[in-house]
């Protein structure tokens, strides 16, 4: 492999790397924003964080307090999927009267053009009984994801319910770009 990298470099040419070599995130984390309601006060911020940090692979949950409405949790979706982050959210237990409810953003390029709209209608149909998309602008593709009660399957091993690499790839097989929200 080094004698390839040297020849590469030394031709100008473009290197292929195999998947297996091509460098990975750390231990294969992400960080999603999740948006998340009724965060009152640092006690609330307090308890949701204290009840993400539970999850396994939860290495990180930045940004989370009563003025910025979102967390951005780092974990491993190998191991505990966005629907059981969004889920951990929910079952905390709220300091003020209403459960915290949490959400992702997202948006796919080209969404109003042509028969896209059934495409990714149809993908998230597939999904109903985990999550509820909702349509916030039509010509920019922009969604916001509710996420159903998690239904644990004691039979599935690793991650439970929706996760978006899975519809990613599904729309993306429909010929689309899907991009998570971020801040």
């Amino acid at each position: 492999m080094k004698n390839l990298l040297l020849i590469a470099l030394f031709a100008g040419l473009p290197l292929n790397i195999p998947a297996a070599d091509a460098p990975k995130s750390a231990a294969g984390k992400v960080t999603a924003t999740f948006y998340i309601n009724e965060v009152k006060c640092s006690t609330c911020a307090s308890a949701l964080e204290e009840s993400l940090r539970k999850l396994p692979s939860v290495s990180k949950v930045d940004n989370l307090s009563e003025s910025s409405g979102l967390a951005n949790v780092t974990f491993d979706p190998k191991t505990v999927s966005y629907h059981q982050v969004a889920q951990a959210v929910f079952a905390t237990d709220p300091v003020h009267s209403n459960p915290y409810i949490a959400t992702l953003k997202f948006s796919i390029d080209g969404y109003a053009k042509g028969d896209n709209a059934a495409k990714v209608d149809a993908i998230l149909a597939k999904h109903k009984s985990e999550v509820r998309a909702e349509l916030k602008n039509k010509a920019k593709g922009e969604f916001v994801l509710f996420f159903e009660p998690l239904k644990v399957s004691s039979a599935k091993k690793g991650p439970q319910g929706w996760n978006f690499d899975e519809f990613a790839a599904a729309v993306q097989a429909a010929g689309l770009k899907v991009t998570l929200a971020s801040e």
